[in-house]
């Protein structure tokens, strides 16, 4: 006895090879699609903010520094040496930042009798990034304030100056409120030709060094952690 096999009217059972399961391209179709609406959702994400306020305290290098004996005219400079410092930021808007910075440099005062310096910057400016990249976010800044210069022998006077900086650097945040920053920067601070500076407060007129040009500049390497609020 045979079973016959019946079909709806109109409907033919497809026995060709490979009609089972769907076209190759439309599941490659299909896998585009949900990429590109992966994509678009990750890219609608709000962007970064900025925090409201930053510290940064750093470590860094600092070289460079002329002067000239106020007795021989030999060379006076001052030697590169570790200095360190903190950084504080308030945003202004998105990518530009208030800046207040100090730093402070010991080191020694070249030729002669070799005499101990701290070299001491206060800056006030500001920064602004120049890159919508949220990972590594370079900046230029600019700030103004005054240098300090204080010999550590008795008698001999401090001396403070008009002095600017500028700097570039790089931003690289690790999270909302850690981070990285390399500052790299140069220090212009405004002497005043002939100028003969260090002199001891009794004397008047007994000075150790005298400045070699108008302008004194130094060049300052730092990196620092950055903390947000």
């Amino acid at each position: 006895m045979r079973t016959q096999t019946h079909t709806l009217p109109g409907r033919h059972p497809d026995t060709r090879p490979g009609a089972a399961g769907p076209a190759p391209g439309a599941a490659w179709a299909s896998a585009l699609l949900l990429a590109l609406c992966g994509a678009t959702a990750h890219s609608a994400e709000p962007p970064r903010q900025d925090n409201s306020f930053e510290i940064t305290p750093f470590i860094g290098y600092v070289a460079g520094g002329e002067f000239e004996d106020a007795l021989d005219g030999s060379k006076r400079d001052l030697d590169a040496d570790a200095s360190w410092g903190i950084i504080l930021n308030a945003v202004q808007e998105p990518g530009r930042h208030y800046e207040l910075l100090y730093s402070q440099q010991g080191t020694q005062l070249q030729g002669g009798a070799r005499m101990d310096m701290d070299v001491q910057y206060l800056q006030i400016g500001g920064t602004v990034s120049f890159s919508e990249n949220t990972q590594v976010m370079p900046y230029f800044g600019l700030t103004v304030g005054a240098a300090r210069f204080s010999p550590d022998e008795a008698g001999l006077d401090d001396e403070t100056k008009f002095a600017l900086s500028a700097a570039m650097g790089l931003r690289m945040p690790i999270n909302e409120r850690i981070g990285v920053r390399f500052d790299a920067r140069a220090f212009a601070t405004f002497l005043g030709s002939d100028d003969e500076i260090f002199c001891v407060s009794s004397q008047g007129a007994a000075c150790r060094v005298r400045v070699k040009s108008d302008v004194f500049m130094q060049y300052a390497a730092s990196l620092g952690v950055t903390v947000g609020f």
